[in-house]
């Protein structure tokens, strides 16, 4: 569905570039232009790129929503391994959670039958025009087989004629038939041209030349490819109309670029003489037989008119290409055939940016160049990722920001402020990956971290909850660490509302979730903001509010390290 939706932008964008330059571009331009646009529906995966058109449109889709306020949705998402905690919180916390997954469930359930719904539909689009495709090949095929082989000797002579003027060493066999009634070509691995059995009636020798050095063009240009790949487009996309437009437009073109083909071989005086074989030709021939895998002479969906017109303004050295022009296909084929970027691949470039960029001041740098506190390692644990996005922001234009994106973007910034001031530093991930809760833990312990930082942006059902939270653990023993975890806690929270000026919700006591209980260092987890709130979230939504969050952290993190040197026993 994405991928036809944004082969459909390039469709209208070529249909208008079709419309206005028309005659000032060349048919085997404006054809390879098509096959961009075939080569865009069938490739399943494309690469991503700043000079994608496509970055000019936010591509997104929408997620399941959960709670709706002034027509925006949320969705939070709990751990994807396994619970934050080892058994249900109860209490102010919690009072919302069965209410949130009745709706998260039904929300699921709801999408899952419309993906069901149309999925059965495309499906069954599909087969009905394979099957079409199928009896129509099959018919074509028990009547190709009891066609005969060109027996006249001179029509034999100016096949071999046309085809070493048209440059194909293989021989390319010539049936004559009585059911088609324009001359074509079919057969991509063994091709045929077939001829109505009374052409030779009905032409003389250079208009027969004539219609065997277009058919034998459509082969040079590998347009029985072009063909057989804009029926599996309409296989596949069958459900988008602006596609049938495409092949049907794809046609015209080409017929104009093999009639380019041949007049390049012609000389000069012959060009009009070939649109008069065209015209001559127009009403005797009418291939009313289904075309799938071959061209023909005269399509009678062709547009006479445009041929023509063409034929007449044809100028030798025109169907060559100019290295402007193959400049110009791949600057198109680098816009269109890539994806955009990602809005977590941007993001996540931006806040490495951002923070390169960032400067610590000379005083915090000089509060730190204490050699125990240097020592120290400091874990930063960007909450969810991969298949756990955490919670989830989508605005009605179906843009969407995850927490776990939001999470990395400020991991990564305060890690590269740590680095700079000279802590050590590690990161419990440092991409978009899935890791369990128990993990985190088991690395923090492995590592023997002097301090884990958890980041994470908070959700409610209750879209008026804003504010910055952190979570400490009151019942272990710090006592070998220098510092209690309420102080870590302390020290980080008044950072963070004094940079962000959020709604200071305080320091919470939490002694059951895997984080906190399962780690032997100090260890908090901070909610910087409420995704579920207007204002929180417009702040979240700045590289600014991303910077000063890492600052904040920054500095609380040097304070609580600084305590930990002058008091602690490791």
């Amino acid at each position: 569905m994405r991928s036809s939706f944004m082969a459909s932008i390039l469709i209208l964008l070529l249909l208008l570039i079709r419309k206005l330059f028309y005659r000032r571009f060349g048919a085997r331009f404006l054809h390879s232009l098509w096959i961009l646009v075939l080569l865009r529906l069938l490739i399943p995966v494309t690469f991503e790129s700043p000079f994608s058109i496509f970055n000019l449109l936010d591509m997104n889709f929408r997620i399941t929503s959960m709670v709706q306020n002034n027509n925006e949705t949320f969705k939070v998402l709990p751990f994807a391994h396994e619970p934050l905690m080892e058994e249900e919180l109860v209490g102010s916390n919690t009072e919302h959670s069965g209410y949130q997954d009745d709706i998260a469930d039904n929300e699921n359930n709801l999408h899952l039958s419309i993906l069901k719904v149309l999925s059965l539909t495309w499906l069954m689009g599909f087969l009905a025009l394979a099957v079409f495709s199928y009896i129509i090949t099959m018919k074509f095929k028990h009547r190709t087989k009891n066609f005969k082989p060109l027996e006249n000797p001179e029509i034999h002579s100016l096949v071999d004629y046309c085809r070493k003027k048209v440059k194909i060493k293989r021989q390319i066999s010539v049936y004559m038939n009585p059911y088609f009634k324009s001359p074509c070509i079919s057969g991509i691995i063994k091709p045929r041209i077939y001829l109505p059995e009374d052409i030779c009636g009905r032409a003389d020798q250079v208009q027969l030349q004539h219609i065997l050095l277009h058919e034998l063009s459509h082969y040079k240009r590998k347009d029985l490819w072009s063909n057989l790949f804009s029926v599996l487009t309409v296989l596949v996309h069958w459900f988008n109309p602006l596609v049938w437009l495409t092949v049907k437009k794809m046609r015209y073109d080409r017929e104009i670029a093999c009639d380019a083909y041949v007049m390049e071989m012609l000389e000069e005086e012959e060009t009009m003489n070939y649109g008069m074989t065209i015209i001559h030709f127009s009403n005797l021939f009418s291939n009313k037989y289904k075309q799938l895998y071959f061209a023909s002479f005269f399509e009678i969906n062709s547009p006479l008119e445009r041929r023509i017109t063409m034929i007449k303004m044809f100028k030798k050295g025109s169907y060559q290409i100019s290295a402007a022009v193959i400049i110009c296909c791949i600057v198109i084929a680098a816009i269109t055939l890539t994806n955009p970027v990602s809005s977590q691949s941007a993001d996540i470039k931006n806040a490495s940016s951002l923070a390169n960029n960032t400067i610590v001041s000379d005083s915090t740098i000089t509060a730190i160049l204490n050699s125990k506190a240097k020592d120290k390692l400091v874990l930063i644990d960007a909450g969810h990722g991969g298949e756990d996005p955490g919670a989830i922001y989508t605005k009605p234009d179906n843009s969407q920001t995850k927490e776990k994106d939001l999470n990395l973007q400020i991991s990564l910034l305060l890690y590269d402020m740590l680095k700079t001031s000279g802590i050590k530093v590690e990161l419990t991930r440092q991409e978009d990956i899935a890791m369990k809760l128990s993990e985190r833990a088991e690395l923090a312990n492995k590592l023997n971290a002097s301090l884990l930082v958890s980041i994470h942006i908070d959700a409610n059902a209750d879209p008026s909850e804003n504010g910055t939270t952190t979570l400490f653990n009151p019942s272990m023993d710090y006592t070998s660490y220098g510092i209690t975890g309420e102080r870590a806690a302390q020290l980080l929270q008044e950072e963070l509302i004094g940079k962000l000026e959020t709604t200071n919700q305080g320091i919470q006591k939490e002694d059951r979730l895997i984080l906190l209980k399962n780690t032997k260092m100090p260890s908090s987890i901070v909610h910087i903001a409420y995704i579920t709130n207007e204002s929180d979230r417009q702040k979240l939504m700045t590289e600014e509010f991303k910077t000063q969050a890492a600052q904040a952290l920054h500095d609380g993190i040097i304070k609580a390290l600084n305590e930990m040197a002058s008091t602690s026993k490791k």
